[in-house]
């Protein structure tokens, strides 16, 4: 498959293989500690818009992400009917799963899966990019 960084231009993102693709693709190796989403329409195409949200701690509190998951709800509900979401943890460290990574999981599964169809849920760690799982 060939990448790009153009997001209007690339291929459609189908499978979690594709998702895994453009995480890497857009975030690579992780640098901090932050969340990533890319919003994709029903035919997963990604739509022009990569949110970085820096500033995120260790481990989220239970129910911090909801109210922020609902307004990318509502975003994508707007902007592209159907669609999808992927997140990514970027944070340094080794590839192994942390509890805190698993934190994450449980939190965003929670928040963004019960909202909306979650395409990929995956950490970017200092040797690349990997599915998270709770």
């Amino acid at each position: 498959m060939t990448t790009t960084h153009d997001i209007v231009d690339a291929l459609p993102v189908t499978t979690v293989e594709h998702a895994r693709a453009r995480v890497f693709d857009l975030v690579g190796h992780a640098i901090r500690r932050q969340l990533w989403l890319m919003l994709l329409d029903a035919h997963g195409q990604q739509l022009p818009l990569l949110i970085p949200i820096d500033g995120i701690p260790v481990r989220p509190e239970p129910g911090s992400v909801r109210p922020f998951a609902a307004g990318i709800n509502d975003l994508l509900a707007e902007e592209a009917p159907g669609g999808s979401v992927i997140v990514a943890l970027e944070r340094p460290g080794p590839a192994a799963l942390t509890e805190a990574d698993r934190a994450w999981a449980i939190e965003l599964t929670e928040s963004f899966g019960t909202l909306m169809r979650l395409t990929g849920l995956f950490v970017a760690h200092n040797d690349g990019v990997a599915v998270l799982r709770p």
